[in-house]
């Protein structure tokens, strides 16, 4: 009874992580055409669903990226994350205004068909903050308390 009632658990056990852990994808070959045809060489590439998009997280030229495609193959934007001296001046300088007790957790960059926007999460004690830049200054995108 005591090995058939660990026989079971195990079982269980490998049916959960294996249906619930693994999100990776196998794209269709359309898409994986247009995905190797945009990236030469990628390493590393995991592909996922997210929403109504496919999700691709790899590595090409040393860098992580991430793209998102729509469900007809087409990319619609890729994106990585940036030390904040690589943001456009006009945005370091107003970055600087918005710490005042509050510390910098990430910052990304998303190329796509809108052209380039940065991402940068401010964080102090009690809340996080996701600010996002046109060309020339931050806005609140989204905010979340600790309390």
């Amino acid at each position: 009874m005591k090995k058939r009632l660990t026989a079971l658990f195990a079982a269980t056990i490998l049916f959960m992580s294996t249906t619930f852990a693994n999100k990776n994808i196998d794209p269709s070959l359309p898409l994986q055409n247009e995905f190797n045809r945009l990236f030469s060489q990628p390493t590393e590439v995991k592909w996922e669903p997210v929403s109504n998009f496919y999700k691709v997280s790899f590595v090409e030229s040393g860098q992580h990226l991430t793209a998102f495609f729509n469900p007809s193959g087409k990319i619609e934007a890729v994106s990585r994350n940036i030390s904040t001296v690589y943001l456009p001046l006009i945005l370091q300088k107003r970055l600087q205004d918005k710490l005042s007790s509050s510390w910098i957790t990430e910052c990304f960059e998303v190329y796509g068909k809108n052209g380039t926007k940065y991402y940068v999460t401010i964080a102090n004690a009690n809340d996080k903050v996701l600010y996002m830049s046109n060309s020339d200054d931050w806005y609140k995108y989204k905010q979340t308390s600790a309390k």
